[in-house]
């Protein structure tokens, strides 16, 4: 575990952060994870692959976080929580929830499409839009 830790630990506090946009909480997740390390001990080192099975773990961990921004960021609403600003400040209100609905929430263009009574055509074109903004802001 102490090698799983030296090797991963940088990545998934990055990982993490990116996510949560705080030091100090990516941290207490980082820390969260691997104290859930030893429940799936087994499943991690029988797999070649452990860093995606520390970002499952980690996205497991950040359900509570997931679930606050999507109550932040419903489809149709317009309101911005502290760790989306810096995505979607530059967005407009339409390409702010396509964005929120498909990114946080999971939607997919043609659930986004029924729910808001617009062609499908017309969500993949807003999303790209609100993907061209997150661009331009980096």
């Amino acid at each position: 575990m102490i090698n799983l830790y030296d090797r991963y630990a940088a990545m998934l506090l990055g990982y993490i952060f990116e996510i949560v946009k705080d030091h100090e909480l990516a941290e207490q997740y980082m820390i969260k994870v691997f104290k859930s390390v030893a429940d799936e001990f087994n499943n991690i080192y029988q797999t070649d692959n452990a860093w995606c099975k520390l970002q499952l773990l980690a996205k497991k961990q950040l359900t509570g976080f997931f679930n606050k921004i999507n109550a932040d960021c419903a489809p149709g609403d317009t309101k911005l929580s502290a760790t989306q600003n810096a995505l979607t400040a530059s967005m407009t209100a339409e390409q702010r929830t396509v964005f929120c609905a498909i990114y946080y929430h999971g939607k997919t263009t043609s659930e986004l499409a029924g729910l808001l009574n617009q062609p499908e055509s017309y969500i993949r074109k807003t999303l790209k839009d609100a993907f061209a903004v997150i661009r331009k802001r980096s």
